[in-house]
């Protein structure tokens, strides 16, 4: 193996470059392998040796990303996270605060990418270089209401505004909290994308009547002006009781629409 020059000889500087050219976001050792049409097991040597020398970053065993040539170090990976859950969690979908803070719902900053994946994944946190995403298992026929957008030549998929919504009245985890959920359900309404018909198709379409509850308890304290869209969504609730934030289990029982007492 010809690497000797700067820890990487001519001919591995070439195969490098072609990776680099070839490959956008992460790849694996099969993917080399095909694209430089050498044996796997020549193609895994040289990433091994090119993450060693701080040319490429594991991110998980057997994934690599490339690591910029002005870069100080391996861990300095520039790629959009966006694109490193796509191609690690297909078929998948941003979502929950990262989909909020695209559609400008948030002002707060979150350390981590949420990913509503079909693909069955162990553990709901997940590492991947020096990027967090959370995960969640979704239900193919529930991956509905997505938007292409593109991040560096890769398409990735993000829940629409309502989808978003509706994917947090489902699950608030997803928001960091009712509280959280509260914050971004109001800029939703006051948004340009407010479209109170497609948010009740979604939410039909979920098959949960929890997100009614907690969609209708919610507009009660914060917008109790939608009477229209309370009102659908009494005439949807199941009988019952429900966890308004399945995070913070409460041994309050709220009968009807009223103001949270903290808030």
């Amino acid at each position: 193996m010809d690497e000797d020059l700067g820890g990487i000889g001519k001919l591995a500087r070439k195969r490098l470059a072609e990776v680099m050219k070839h490959f956008k976001g992460c790849f694996k050792a099969s993917d080399v392998s095909d694209c430089l049409q050498i044996p796997k097991a020549k193609a895994r040597s040289l990433l091994a040796h090119w993450s060693k020398n701080g040319w490429l970053q594991r991110i998980r065993p057997g994934v690599y990303l490339p690591v910029e040539l002005a870069a100080e170090s391996s861990n300095d990976v520039v790629v959009d996270p966006w694109v490193v859950a796509t191609q690690l969690y297909p078929p998948c979908y941003i979502g929950g605060w990262s989909a909020c803070e695209y559609w400008g719902f948030t002002d707060q900053i979150f350390s981590s990418i949420v990913v509503l994946t079909a693909k069955r994944v162990n553990g709901k946190e997940q590492m991947a270089g020096n990027m967090t995403f959370l995960i969640k298992k979704q239900d193919s026929e529930k991956m509905f209401g997505l938007k292409t957008v593109w991040k560096e030549s890769i398409k990735a998929q993000v829940s629409d505004p309502h989808k978003t919504i509706i994917d947090l009245l489902d699950d608030p985890v997803l928001a960091g909290g009712i509280r959280s959920l509260s914050d971004m359900l109001q800029k939703y309404f006051q948004s340009e994308h407010l479209n109170i018909a497609t948010l009740l198709e979604y939410a039909d379409l979920m098959k949960n009547k929890t997100i009614f509850k907690r969609l209708g308890y919610l507009l009660s304290i914060l917008i109790p002006t939608e009477i229209a869209l309370i009102d659908q969504c009494k005439a949807r609730i199941s009988q019952g009781n429900s966890q308004i934030d399945p995070s913070s289990k409460g041994n309050r029982l709220i009968k009807k629409m009223e103001a949270l007492a903290s808030r």
